[in-house]
C-alpha cells in the first residue's frame, strides 16, 4: 500500500471507461493509495469550446469564454501536487479532447500555472512510434510549467506483470519527489524554451502579454545575460588583447585549465 502522506492526488483523463486499457490502468495506478484518488473525466467538466485565439486573456489571465473551465482549472487542476495526464494515442497526438484542454489552459499565458508540482503521463497506445508527442510531453512538463517531469508510462512492454509494476513504481516515485519536493534540472527543452520565451515577453510581445511581463519581471526570468557586468566589461578588454599573437597563443593555451577548474569547482559546491 502507498500513503499520499497529505498530498493531494489527481488523475485527468478523456475518458474512464473500465473497460478499456486506459480505464484498466488507471484503476491499477490508483489502487495501491490508502486515500481515495480523485479522477476527472474532462467530459463531465463545463468545456463549451475550444480557444478563441483573441488573446484578450494577455493583460491579466482572464479568459472571455463563459464556462466552468476556469474554475475548474484553477481550483481543482492547480491546487493539486500530482498531476497524472491519462490519455489514448491518437494520429500523431492525443484525443481533440485533451488538445481542447490544453488549448483552454492558455489562459495562464507563458506563465507557468503548475510550477514545482508532479507531472506523470499514463498513456495507452504507441506513443514510442510517435516521438514528437513524446517530446510535447516532456515539454508540458518542464518548458511550460517549470515543474517535475515524472515520466511516462504506457502499455507497450511486454507484458500485464510488467506494466503493474510500471505503475506501481510510478505511483511510489511520484509520492516519493512530492513529499522532498523535488524538481530536475531544466533540459535543452526547458533551458531553451526559457530563452525563447524570456525574449519575446521582453520584446516584441510583451504590450500584448502584460500579465506575463509581470510574472517574468517580478520572478527573476529576465535574466539576460548581459546583465553580467563583469563579462560586459571584460569581453572587448579580451578580444583587443587577443589580436596579439602572443597574448593570444598564450590565453587559448590555458583555456583547459580554466575549464576543467570550473569543473572542481562545481563538483566541490557543498550546497
Amino acid at each position: 500500500k502507498i500513503t499520499a502522506k497529505g498530498k493531494k492526488i489527481v488523475v485527468l483523463t478523456d475518458g474512464h471507461a473500465r473497460h478499456s486499457n486506459l480505464g484498466k490502468m488507471i484503476d491499477r495506478f490508483t489502487q495501491p493509495f490508502t486515500e481515495e484518488i480523485e479522477i476527472i473525466d474532462l467530459n463531465d467538466i463545463d468545456i463549451r469550446g475550444g480557444c478563441l485565439g483573441c488573446m484578450r486573456c494577455g493583460y491579466d489571465y482572464t479568459c472571455v469564454q463563459k464556462d466552468g473551465f476556469t474554475n475548474f482549472y484553477n481550483s481543482r487542476v492547480r491546487t493539486a501536487d500530482i498531476i497524472v495526464f491519462a490519455g489514448e494515442v491518437r494520429g500523431p497526438y492525443l484525443s481533440s479532447k485533451w488538445k481542447e484542454f490544453y488549448d483552454r489552459a492558455f489562459f495562464w499565458n507563458h506563465t507557468p500555472s503548475l510550477v514545482g508540482k508532479q507531472l506523470g503521463y499514463i498513456i495507452s497506445g504507441p506513443l514510442s512510434s510517435t516521438p514528437n508527442l513524446i517530446q510535447i510531453l516532456e515539454a508540458s512538463s518542464t518548458t511550460r510549467q517549470d515543474a517535475n517531469h515524472a515520466g511516462i508510462v504506457t502499455d507497450e512492454c511486454g507484458s500485464s506483470q510488467e506494466l503493474d509494476a510500471l505503475l506501481q513504481s510510478f505511483a511510489e516515485r511520484l509520492v516519493r519527489y512530492a513529499e522532498k519536493g523535488y524538481v530536475r534540472p531544466q533540459n535543452f527543452l526547458g533551458v531553451g524554451g526559457h530563452k525563447i520565451f524570456r525574449d519575446d515577453i521582453w520584446g516584441r510581445l510583451r504590450m500584448i502579454w502584460q500579465a506575463d511581463h509581470r510574472y517574468y519581471k517580478h520572478h527573476g526570468k529576465y535574466d539576460f545575460p548581459q546583465k553580467e557586468l563583469k563579462f560586459y566589461i571584460a569581453n572587448p578588454i579580451m578580444m583587443a588583447l587577443t589580436k596579439f599573437p602572443g597574448f593570444r597563443k598564450k590565453f587559448y593555451g590555458n583555456l583547459t585549465k580554466f575549464s576543467s577548474g570550473r569543473l572542481k569547482e562545481i563538483a566541490e559546491r557543498k550546497d
